[in-house]
C-alpha cells in the first residue's frame, strides 16, 4: 500500500492512495480522516517532536573539507554529502505527511511502508518523467532558506542569484544533465534554466532538460542513465558514489534514491527522495545533505543541511499510542 500526493493547481492537497485491496484501502482512507487533522502548522492535538537539526554539526564540515582535498586532487568534481538526524520516538507517518504537506512546495510527496520500513517526504525534485515520448529531467543545485519576512526572503533569493559558488554548482548540474539526456534522445534542450523555484523551508535555482526518446529506448533505459540523480550523488557519478560510501556514516538505503510511478510503458515519474522522515523497526531518522564544489565553505554547507532539514523536522508527529498496531495491515 503506498500514499502519493500531486503537487500541480488541479491536485494540490490530493492523495492518491493505491493497492490490491478495496476494502483495505477504504479503511485507511477512514483512518487517515480521523488522524490527519491540522491546517498551516501542526495543531496542538499533535504531538510534534523536538528536533535538534545541529547534532554532529562538527563532525559534517569535517566530512565536507574531507571532499575539498579529494576535489583538489581530482577525485571528482562535486559531491553531495548528507547527514542523518536521529529521532527519539516512534514517527506517525500519515499525520506526518497531512501536516507537513500543508507548510510544503513539494514537486512531489510520497508516504509508503513495506514490511518494518517507513517514509514519508516532500520531494523537491523528478529524477525523470516520461510523458508522450518526452523524457525530462529537472535538476536543482543552489540553495537559500525561505523562512522569515518577504524583504529577508528576496534578499537571499538576490544572493542566491548571484552567489558564484551556487551558480558554478548549478550550471556543473545541468551541463551533465544535457550530457545525460543526450544518451537518450538526439536533441537535447534545456527548456528552463536557473529559476528559483521555492520548496518548503528552502528556495533552489533550478532548470528543466528534456527531449524526445530515442525509439530504440524506453523508459527503463532513461531512468538507467538518470538515475542516480546528478543532484544527489554528484560529478562523475561512479567516482562521487564511492566516495559517499567512505565518509559517511551510514549507508543512505531509500534517501537519495526514487519513488516511481508508472502508468503505463510510456508514461513514467520517478520522484527524489530528500527532505524525508524514515523509519524500520529500530530507528527513525531525517537526514538531508549539500552539494559540495571546490567553492564549497563547510560551515555554509552545514547552514544549507540545516535549512533543507527545516522542510521535515517541525512536522514529524510523534506516533500516538495504540496507532502501530492499528497500521500493521497497511503496507
Amino acid at each position: 500500500m503506498a500514499l502519493t500526493s500531486l503537487d500541480d493547481t488541479s491536485h494540490r492537497d490530493n492523495v492518491t492512495i493505491t493497492g490490491d485491496d478495496t476494502k483495505e484501502a477504504l479503511e485507511l482512507c477512514a483512518l487517515l480522516k480521523e488522524t490527519c487533522r491540522c491546517h498551516n502548522t501542526p495543531s496542538p492535538a499533535h504531538d510534534t517532536q523536538q528536533v535538534d537539526v545541529n547534532k554532529n554539526s562538527s563532525q559534517y564540515k569535517t566530512l565536507v573539507q574531507q571532499s575539498l582535498s579529494q576535489i583538489q586532487q581530482d577525485h571528482y568534481s562535486k559531491i553531495i554529502l548528507s547527514r542523518p538526524v536521529n529521532l527519539q520516538d516512534g514517527v506517525d507517518m500519515p499525520s506526518t505527511l497531512h501536516c507537513g504537506r500543508q507548510s510544503n512546495t513539494p514537486s512531489r510527496s510520497f508516504s509508503l511502508r513495506h514490511g518494518d520500513y517507513q517514509a514519508t517526504g516532500f520531494s523537491p525534485e523528478l529524477v525523470m518523467s516520461l510523458d508522450k515520448g518526452v523524457v525530462t529531467t529537472e535538476p536543482l543545485a543552489g540553495t537559500r532558506s525561505c523562512k522569515g519576512p518577504e524583504a529577508e526572503i528576496q534578499r537571499l533569493r538576490h544572493e542566491l542569484e548571484n552567489d558564484r559558488k551556487e551558480i558554478v554548482e548549478h550550471v556543473i548540474s545541468v551541463k551533465e544533465a544535457v550530457h545525460e539526456i543526450s544518451q537518450l534522445s538526439d536533441k537535447p534542450m534545456v527548456e528552463d534554466f536557473m529559476s528559483v523555484r521555492v520548496r518548503g523551508s528552502v528556495q533552489h535555482l533550478s532548470s528543466r532538460v528534456c527531449g524526445r526518446l530515442s525509439p530504440e529506448k524506453d523508459m527503463w533505459d532513461a531512468f538507467s542513465v538518470l538515475f542516480p540523480s546528478i543532484t544527489a550523488s554528484g560529478i562523475p557519478k561512479q567516482a562521487a558514489i564511492d566516495a559517499i560510501t567512505c565518509l559517511e556514516s551510514q549507508p543512505r538505503e531509500l534517501y537519495s534514491g526514487a519513488i516511481l510511478m508508472i502508468e503505463d510503458e510510456n508514461t513514467m515519474e520517478a520522484a527524489l527522495v530528500l527532505r524525508s522522515v524514515f523509519q524500520d523497526r529500530d530507528s527513525q531518522w531525517i537526514q538531508a545533505g549539500a552539494g559540495v564544489i571546490a567553492e564549497s565553505d563547510p560551515s555554509r554547507e552545514l547552514t544549507e543541511t540545516c535549512e533543507k532539514l527545516a522542510s521535515i523536522a517541525p512536522f514529524v508527529v510523534r506516533e500516538a499510542k495504540g496507532l502501530e498496531n492499528r497500521l500493521n495491515g497497511y503496507h
